[in-house]
């Protein structure tokens, strides 16, 4: 088999590895940073903590269905050199914010050009072989949950050595190696299908939401994203409140954290195809996502760090076979000639769960306390799964038994 596919494959990877490290960096020590721009007051940083944090998804699910069309048009190799030229410049000028509104405003614009996730998964429907696809969105969410929690352990390194200003100019000069990157060794691939530019962004958002099983699946990672992002603004400042830390460390200790639970949810994605060998996606999706949520109680009942991390850790293992097999289950429940559009439509409302899960879970924590936040993250999931359970798994094995039968 020709493995010029595979050699794509490890190349938005690994873009897709410095991008999340660029885009999340910020969560460990953003609160922190907030306090060095005047926020003196818990309950203040809290809010725009998670402000700050969730208005960059929020401008990534408005902008993702255009730069998939653009992507579609132009091809992808224009388009993600464009978003991550931009992204480098915004990136670095949030070093010199001198007030909460100016780093906000940068946020926005980061947000704006974000939208190279769903390129990636385009990519790879349109690259990869059928009986591979599995392996591929497995490795492809491994990726970015490694920018995930390379980018807040790196962050909160640099900040707690250099200042809370000098990750910025780490991230930015990360996202233009990363532009290199694809202008040397990317293709430049082209979409088969190219979709109508008298078609509108919602007019596709509304084909694809009428696919029962697509509907369902992308409710489902809405649920997933609001409750997985939630609890990261939080974090830093319960660890600091809670678990009487030094201010000194806190970043770092956020960033280990996060690394953790990231690199068993990337251990797990990687085991994708393996895993799908013996038991069917649909229970998969249903075990993991019911886990999750008991962990998440178990991590509120914790009385010290180590416990908090082990199970976020365990946790993180479960996450990491959500997001793929329902990108899966959504790429194979559309016809081939929309796939190479389908995440950019659909991911701009599942999208939408990052944007609320960090605003809504720092007016919790505002009001309620941060421990409602862990509560609230844990109901979550549980509703997330009956869904999975009462939609995808009861059809889907009771289709199995009608085939054994006959």
């Amino acid at each position: 088999m020709d493995s010029s596919w595979k050699r794509i494959i490890y190349l938005i990877c690994t873009i897709q590895v410095g991008g999340g490290i660029t885009i999340i960096g910020v969560v460990s020590f953003i609160p922190l940073f907030l306090a060095e721009l005047g926020l003196h007051d818990q309950g203040q940083a809290a809010m725009w903590a998670g402000i700050v944090s969730g208005v960059t998804p929020l401008m990534v699910a408005l902008s993702a269905p255009y730069w998939s069309r653009k992507a579609n048009q132009w091809g992808p190799r224009k388009v993600m050199m464009l978003i991550l030229f931009i992204l480098m410049i915004t990136v670095g000028a949030c070093a010199f914010t001198q007030t909460p509104m100016q780093l906000l405003i940068l946020r926005i614009l980061q947000g704006v050009v974000g939208g190279y996730v769903p390129i990636g998964l385009a990519i790879i429907v349109l690259i990869t072989p059928e009986n591979k696809v599995p392996w591929a969105m497995g490795l492809y969410q491994a990726s970015m949950v490694m920018g995930l929690v390379f980018g807040p352990l790196m962050g909160g390194l640099v900040a707690d050595f250099l200042g809370y200003r000098a990750p910025f100019f780490v991230f930015a000069a990360l996202t233009g190696i990363c532009m290199l990157g694809i202008y040397f060794l990317m293709p430049n691939l082209q979409f088969k299908h190219k979709v109508d530019e008298s078609v509108s962004e919602i007019s596709l958002i509304k084909y694809f939401l009428s696919i029962p099983r697509v509907r369902l699946l992308v409710g489902m990672l809405f649920l997933c994203n609001f409750g997985i992002t939630g609890i990261g603004p939080i974090l830093p400042l319960y660890i600091k409140h809670y678990m009487h830390m030094s201010d000194e460390f806190v970043a770092t200790i956020v960033g280990i954290i996060i690394f953790g639970a990231g690199l068993f949810s990337a251990l797990a994605s990687i085991s994708i195809s393996k895993v799908t060998r013996c038991v069917t996606m649909p229970r998969i999706v249903f075990t993991a996502t019911w886990a999750v949520g008991t962990l998440f109680i178990l991590q509120y009942m914790m009385p010290s760090i180590w416990g908090l991390g082990i199970f976020r850790a365990i946790a993180g293992f479960f996450m990491g076979f959500v997001t793929p097999i329902a990108n899966t289950l959504i790429s194979k429940a559309v016809p081939v000639e929309r796939r190479g559009i389908v995440f950019g439509a659909v991911s701009s409302v599942a999208m939408m769960g990052n944007v609320l899960g960090p605003v809504i879970s720092g007016m919790i924590a505002r009001t309620f306390g941060y421990g409602a936040v862990f509560w609230t993250t844990a109901a979550i999931f549980f509703v997330a799964a009956l869904f999975i359970y009462r939609n995808l798994v009861i059809p889907s094995e009771s289709d199995v038994s009608q085939l054994s039968d006959s």
